[in-house]
């Protein structure tokens, strides 16, 4: 992978990963967003006048719902079906994905049951 915002490993195959996404924008993306907004406003202004600045909070919103959905999903691991938010919310339910991922994906790795 070419750009990796962080090196780490997998917390149950111990696999090392790079995730390609933060978990939070970066100031690039609040410099996109701001000049979005920019270029909506010069587009509108004749319609909307300075109300078109109050496309900031939404073009805001989808930038962030887009780039933490890409990065829950960069998230998981690719060999074994870790996903820690789920391991957050529910112990059970995660363990259940991960039996269902390698019962899907018989290649992945072995483990002992235990």
């Amino acid at each position: 992978m070419k750009k990796s915002m962080r090196e780490c490993f997998c917390a149950l195959c111990s696999t090392p990963r790079k995730l390609r996404y933060s978990r939070h924008l970066s100031s690039l993306h609040y410099f996109q967003i701001l000049i979005l907004t920019v270029s909506f406003m010069a587009l509108t202004f004749s319609w909307l006048g300075w109300r078109g600045f109050m496309s900031l909070p939404m073009i805001w919103v989808l930038f962030e719902g887009i780039h933490k959905s890409l990065y829950r999903k960069d998230l998981k691991c690719p060999f074994c079906g870790f996903d820690p938010t789920w391991y957050k919310k529910d112990v059970k339910l995660a363990r259940e994905k991960v039996e269902e991922f390698l019962r899907q994906n018989p290649g992945g790795p072995k483990f002992k049951k235990v």
